[in-house]
């Protein structure tokens, strides 16, 4: 998921806790962050469980237009510059493995999250 502030800025957590007068961010049981409720603006899930035995969860960001793929083996990957209808399609594939042999991999920019 993503934390957004009033300011714009985005923390990538895969937990959110919330206290009293804010929340408590954590990526891989580690805090990233902490944001007071005044200056949260949203949160949001950034990547849908579907049933793969490649692939775990896919996320589209769209303020960065980027692809997020969580892979069963636990990585996961952003992919730059991908097109919304990319995301839908690769959502909504038969097979989300072989839709991202055939249509993504090798064809973006991308970098390992975790």
């Amino acid at each position: 998921m993503k934390a957004v502030t009033v300011d714009g800025e985005r923390i990538e957590c895969d937990e959110l806790e919330e206290g009293r007068h804010g929340v408590v961010l954590s990526h891989a049981d580690r805090v990233v962050g902490y944001v007071p409720y005044e200056r949260l603006a949203r949160v949001t899930e950034t990547r849908t469980p579907v049933a793969s035995s490649s692939v775990r969860s896919i996320g589209y960001d769209e303020d960065e237009n980027a692809l997020e793929i969580e892979f069963q083996s636990g990585g996961i990957y952003r992919y730059a510059d991908v097109a919304h209808s990319t995301y839908e399609e690769f959502l909504s594939a038969r097979s989300h493995g072989s839709y991202f042999h055939e249509n993504l991999r090798g064809k973006y920019d991308y970098h390992r999250v975790r």
